[in-house]
This record gives structure tokens, C-alpha cells and sequence, in this order.
């Protein structure tokens, strides 16, 4: 079910126009450890992906009890690719 869920989310996000990446990484220790890399043009991108469908797959799914933990860290890019 996760996989699933955040696969749709995944591919939903970056076809956001303010979506510059998105990223699921699965940890080589633990396979039921994931990261996702998220980068995001300004604020406004943000809150518009918050109010996406895909995005409330995810929210759904963590209220749900489905997430152990979960940390979010909020960064500002200073050398970015293109």
C-alpha cells in the first residue's frame, strides 16, 4: 500500500510546475525506511502542493498510523543544479 500511495504522490508532485524535484530513497539497512527529497520553487509551490489530491494520499495514509515516525527538515538551497 505505501509503495503504491507514494509512487502516485511521487509522480503527481513533479508534474507540479512549481515541483523542481522529487525523490523517494529506500535505506540499504532497513527496508522499511524511506526519505523523500522534495525541492520546491518558493512557498507558494508548497502550499500548492498541500493542496493536491496526491498530497492527501499521503496525509490520509500517516494519519491513518501507517508512518512509525516521521522528520521533516526545511531547507534553503545555496548551490543548486539546474
Amino acid at each position: 500500500e505505501f509503495l503504491d500511495l507514494i509512487e502516485k504522490d511521487a509522480v503527481g508532485s513533479r508534474a507540479e510546475p512549481g515541483c523542481l524535484r522529487f525523490d523517494v530513497h529506500q535505506s540499504q539497512d532497513n527496508p522499511n525506511k524511506f526519505m523523500f527529497y522534495e525541492v520546491y520553487k518558493d512557498a507558494d509551490a508548497v502550499a500548492f502542493h498541500k493542496e493536491q489530491p496526491h498530497f492527501a494520499l499521503w496525509t490520509n495514509f500517516k494519519e491513518s498510523g501507517g508512518v512509525v515516525s516521521s522528520v521533516s527538515y526545511k531547507l534553503d538551497g545555496i548551490f543548486m543544479s539546474d
